[in-house]
């Protein structure tokens, strides 16, 4: 059974470093540019091209690779979706996400001030050593982002509509994350203490015990 890994908002396959030296079967799938005006329903659709669906699969999602992995269990059947650091249902977005839904304050904001604001307070809450391999690993995806790309995941993000699908979920979400607050979230099956909105970087050794348990 093959597993595909969705990354979060400004990442890409470096995130997922310590799950694809421990599980085997797996890939990433690699954002690929919005079209013009697209919606995340439509471009989750075009990111699952990546998914060979003559065989059952897994979907592993971080942040906003949770949240496109249930567009894409939609229209397709995985075996099951495994949300990390995510959300599953528009009331557990934090307050601010849903004010901006009525007040799109977010719209005169750009893309890059996102990236460097959520690298920052990574730095500051979890992480803290200047010479932390992790925050240099942070800084180069930050660096490296699409700033139109997360300009137009954030809008999505925040219009978001969580859809209906009746998919197996395991949700790993940390009780320190500061973006998505665990305590908005329901039935989390594993709380990594300490864990905050990095912990696929900061907290590997616990993920991946987590996964081990429900990935065949």
């Amino acid at each position: 059974m093959n597993t595909y890994l969705i990354p979060g908002l400004g990442g890409d396959r470096r995130m997922y470093a310590g799950q694809l030296a421990r599980f085997s079967d797996t890939k990433v799938l690699e954002f690929i540019p919005p079209l013009r005006k697209e919606t995340i329903s439509s471009y989750a659709l075009r990111l699952a091209e990546g998914i060979d669906k003559s065989k059952p699969f897994i979907l592993i999602g971080v942040s906003l690779g949770g949240i496109l992995s249930q567009e894409i269990a939609k229209h397709y059947a995985p075996e099951k979706v495994i949300l990390i650091s995510s959300v599953k249902a528009r009331e557990e977005l934090p307050v601010w996400m849903r004010i901006f839904r009525f007040f799109p304050l977010q719209k005169l904001i750009p893309g890059k001030f996102y990236l460097w604001m959520f690298f920052i307070l990574m730095a500051l809450k979890s992480l803290r050593m200047r010479a932390n391999p992790i925050l240099a690993n942070l800084r180069n995806m930050a660096k490296d982002a699409n700033p139109d790309f997360v300009y137009w995941a954030v809008n999505q993000v925040i219009n978001w509509k969580e859809p209906i699908s009746n998919f197996s979920c395991f949700r790993i979400h940390g009780n320190s994350d500061f973006l998505f607050p665990l305590r908005r979230c329901q039935e989390v099956d594993k709380v990594v203490d300490k864990g905050t909105h990095a912990m696929i970087l900061t907290h590997v050794k616990e993920i991946n015990t987590s996964l081990a348990s429900v990935l065949p």
